[in-house]
């Protein structure tokens, strides 16, 4: 198991790992494709203990965003340290995501939009 998914409030918490790069990303699909087939309201990924992203990574998380607001659901993104913000910002990113300093500022906002 790669994924650790927990819920509070309603929001599905999707902790992202320490690396989340091509090695990874198959082991993360696997375990997020049967979240999103139940159409989650609100889903945030927290990357409080992830220290690198690769495009492949990216690429999953985008493909996510899609999935998810399609069926009208929001995501956001917590905790991203330098590094991987700096992707998030290099790559425009950070304009396709809401990105959230911390998971209590995350979930306190994205229970008040939905």
């Amino acid at each position: 198991m790669v994924l650790v998914t927990t819920t509070e409030d309603g929001t599905i918490i999707i902790s992202i790992p320490k690396r989340f790069d091509i090695d990874a990303v198959p082991l993360v699909e696997n375990e997020l494709r049967p979240i999103l087939i139940k159409e989650p309201e609100r889903v945030l990924f927290d990357f409080s203990g992830t220290d690198y992203i690769s495009s492949a990574g990216m690429r999953l998380l985008l493909g996510s965003l899609r999935t998810i607001t399609e069926t009208g659901g929001i995501v956001g993104l917590s905790s991203l340290c330098r590094q991987v913000m700096y992707i998030f910002e290099i790559s425009g990113f950070n304009k396709i995501f809401t990105i959230y300093e911390t998971r209590e500022k995350a979930l306190k906002k994205m229970k008040k939009d939905r």
